[in-house]
């Protein structure tokens, strides 16, 4: 049996395969357990990204409804522009027949009493008249203007309307995408933990090609020995 050169170089080598097969495997451990947490931050993402995209259909749901409400208001403030005007007529027709009552008992009284339809009498069935025409033209003018702050309610609810539906559709359209974003980092994080598998199994198997390569160089510094 001869020690020689050889001899301590496969030994020192061998020893040097083996400690590098464990450091390998430790150090392929160590990046793919890194790479898991990083699988699972963009995981942790994706799930986070899907909540938002359901709380942006929830809040798009909110906006509908919040502009079927308006629609209804519009048509009921529609509905009360259009009572109002026909209860202006009404009143104005009133005031007519009133005025024309007034007149005609006027008249009536006068001639009756045995004097002229001029004069004071006159006067008086022309101040009827004046009077009852303001009237008609005050009760026409309140329901206008009435019937006017009606229809600006109907088309300010009508456009809070098509706002609220048009921040819904805008809504809707960002969860689609953001669903979309949320599985593309389903796919990230995927690919990660694959990516992680794959290191851990290349660790594997550089220990176990250092440790035959280390089990060679000792079987070799042995052959020297025998």
């Amino acid at each position: 049996m001869a020690l020689s050169s050889t001899t301590f170089s496969d030994l020192g080598g061998a020893a040097s395969e083996l400690f590098a097969g464990f450091g390998a495997q430790q150090k392929a451990n160590l990046q793919g357990e890194g790479i898991q947490i990083q699988a699972k931050g963009t995981q942790i993402s994706a799930d986070s990204t899907r909540i938002t995209a359901e709380s942006l259909r929830t809040k798009a749901q909110g906006d509908l409804a919040e502009a079927s409400n308006y629609d209804l208001a519009s048509g009921l403030a529609t509905e009360n522009a259009a009572y109002t005007n026909i209860s202006t007529r009404i009143q104005q027709s009133q005031a007519l027949r009133q005025e024309t009552q007034t007149i005609g008992s006027q008249r009536a009284g006068v001639a009756g009493a045995g004097f002229s339809s001029g004069g004071t009498a006159l006067n008086l069935m022309r101040d009827s008249a004046n009077q009852g025409a303001l009237a008609q033209g005050v009760i026409g003018m309140q329901g206008a203007i009435t019937e006017a702050g009606y229809k600006e309610q109907a088309s300010s609810f009508d456009t809070m309307a098509a706002a609220g539906r048009a921040t819904a559709a805008s809504e809707i359209d960002i969860a689609g995408k953001t669903d979309l974003i949320a599985g593309q980092q389903d796919q990230l994080a995927n690919e990660q933990m694959n990516l992680a598998n794959e290191t851990k199994a290349t660790g594997t198997l550089t220990e176990i090609g250092d440790f035959v390569g280390g089990a060679l160089k000792g079987a070799a510094a042995i052959a020297t020995l025998l």
